[in-house]
């Protein structure tokens, strides 16, 4: 083999190496690029969401405000602003919107974003059950039955947490069982079999 066939089968191996982009000049993404580039045009799009969500607010719309409230309480689109949470919250409350009160309520009741309050955070949630919110039925129903927020009401409490049950919140069933939580007009012969049950 002569010296000109030896080169050209060594450069011929070596372009046969390289990727087939890499031998035309192109260069491929790598991974993390490709993260990074769907991390910002999702980052983009939640902030446009969110600018978006604010006008609706504005505008009157409690949908809007919901969207708005979420996303300002757990940093989407922006910075976490509680506070700011909480006042979309509020306007949803007073447009009878359940899931308002109950957004409300569980900053209050934690005191994020605000002093700490059970007792107007209980308030808030039977407000919200009262709107029909079935979570804010479950978590009335339970600061009710333990007599957190106010005095203990084990009618009232166990009246809302079934409510909430009946509608298939599976948290306000599983507290059910775990406080002993029974309707008053059932057989307490049946009841006591499915406590053995379970």
């Amino acid at each position: 083999m002569d010296i000109r066939t030896m080169l050209g089968a060594v450069l011929l191996s070596g372009v046969l190496a390289f990727p087939a982009a890499a031998q035309f000049g192109q260069v491929e993404r790598t991974q993390a690029e490709i993260a990074l580039e769907q991390a910002e045009s999702r980052i983009a799009r939640q902030k446009a969401d969110r600018v978006a969500a604010s006008s609706a607010c504005t505008a009157g719309d409690l949908e809007g405000c919901f969207k708005l409230a979420d996303m300002q309480r757990t940093g989407i689109g922006g910075p976490q602003d509680l506070k700011a949470a909480a006042k979309a919250y509020k306007i949803m409350c007073d447009g009878k919107d359940g899931r308002g009160c109950s957004g409300l309520a569980y900053l209050t009741v934690q005191g994020r974003g605000m002093a700490e309050n059970k007792t107007e955070g209980r308030a808030l949630y039977q407000k919200a059950c009262d709107y029909g919110d079935v979570s804010g039925c479950a978590a009335y129903g339970n600061m009710a039955y333990t007599g957190t927020g106010g005095r203990k009401d084990v009618l009232a409490g166990t009246d809302a947490l079934t409510k909430a049950c009946d509608r298939e919140y599976e948290w306000a069933c599983t507290r059910m069982r775990e406080l002993g939580v029974f309707d008053p007009t059932e057989n307490p012969f049946e009841r006591l079999r499915d406590l053995r049950n379970n």
